[in-house]
């Protein structure tokens, strides 16, 4: 008899247990899965002398049948070539005409669509960034609560991200600014989804010096480059001496290791290929990721990664597959949405050197990793 107590108590417990865990708050989802960004749909610096990019429709139809549900639609000059400059920072007609052709192909498929203010930053040069900075509350503000004029009536399926990759000024400050500005949309929309990130190029680890804001319809975004001297090795346009870098392998194998130039000693790369045994493994990748999971529980906020990828020009294609394959599937092991960067070039979805036709070209054993459907590709 005394078993048979125990029996019941110890199932009891389980029972209690299993019902404590289903009734536990569980961090809220945000609305879509998987994506990718588009870039260059825009031609020239004033889209009154310029005509929307004819294939776009086509890009968000190709996209829509690899099973994507959302797209981060790349925005460049939002604040100085499609505007009418300081003080005003008005935003030109023929863009809104431009973008109101995209939002209309985007709702009529039913994907979501991320309005990217992209290169706020690269834009300004040659001219001080802190000179930008000093402005760049009044700039954000002004520019956004014209977005949200403009798109406030329109579905939930479009949403807001206020700054690609923010760098170059304080967390604290970004924090403060990015207030000012969520502020500033809800003015005029408060229906419409906005996306925030933190600084240091939207970097995971800054996630935790975002403030805790109080509207209620907010994303959390990242970005994922990591091990960057493999997802960059070749490229010319950061870090001084990646460009020297080739078939660094992922994850890291001794026998793999190329030599590297005299050129990198003393430098950042050479100490990132000193640590390279430690930092270039899936395990270490995924305690990377595991610090926007740790957020994400800790804040029970939406988050989702806006950009991951790695560059073809010199890594192992394989290498780079698997590299796709291990960080798509702990992101949705994890519930994390994401968009991949890029859709062509050299972090996008076609075969190096093709002429990246949509039904000829595309890299089969990528879209694989990334669990897209698979279109049929003709000779």
């Amino acid at each position: 008899m005394k078993n048979h107590r125990l029996l019941l108590l110890i199932i009891l417990c389980l029972l209690c247990l299993g019902i404590a865990r289903s009734q536990a708050p569980q961090p809220p989802q945000v609305p879509f899965h998987r994506g990718i960004n588009l870039s260059g749909w825009l031609r020239g610096r004033d889209p009154a002398q310029t005509r929307l990019n004819s294939s776009v429709k086509q890009d968000l139809i190709n996209f829509k049948s690899l099973g994507c549900d959302v797209v981060r639609l790349v925005i460049g000059g939002l604040h100085t070539s499609l505007t009418s400059g300081s003080p005003a920072y008005t935003l030109r007609p023929s863009f809104f005409s431009s973008l109101d052709s995209v939002v209309n192909w985007a709702e009529e498929l039913h994907l979501y669509l991320i309005f990217d203010n992209h290169t706020l930053f690269n834009d300004v040069k040659p001219a001080p960034v802190q000179e930008m900075l000093h402005n760049l509350d009044d700039i954000l503000t002004k520019v956004w609560r014209q977005m949200a004029e403009h798109y406030k009536g329109r579905s939930d399926l479009i949403m807001y991200e206020i700054l690609n990759e923010p760098h170059d000024l304080d967390a604290s400050k970004w924090g403060f600014i990015q207030g000012k500005v969520i502020d500033a949309i809800r003015t005029v929309d408060k229906k419409h989804t906005i996306i925030v990130g933190g600084a240091d190029w939207n970097n995971y680890t800054e996630l935790r010096s975002i403030p805790v804001y109080s509207d209620p319809n907010l994303i959390y975004t990242f970005h994922f480059y990591d091990p960057f001297i493999f997802t960059h090795q070749g490229a010319t346009w950061t870090t001084s001496g990646l460009e020297l870098l080739s078939g660094v392998p992922f994850p890291y194998d001794a026998s793999k290791m190329p030599p590297y130039p005299d050129a990198l000693k003393g430098t950042s790369v050479e100490r990132d290929l000193k640590n390279y045994p430690d930092e270039g493994t899936v395990e270490h990748v995924k305690s990377l990721i595991d610090i926007a999971v740790n957020f994400k529980k800790t804040r029970n906020v939406r988050i989702f990664c806006g950009e991951f990828g790695a560059l073809d020009w010199k890594s192992d294609p394989a290498d780079r597959v698997y590299w796709y394959s291990v960080v798509t599937q702990y992101l949705q092991e994890n519930s994390i949405a994401w968009t991949i960067w890029d859709y062509k070039g050299g972090f996008g979805l076609f075969n190096k050197g093709s002429k990246l036709d949509f039904n000829h070209d595309l890299n089969i054993p990528l879209l694989r990793a990334l669990g897209f459907n698979m279109p049929p590709q003709t000779p």
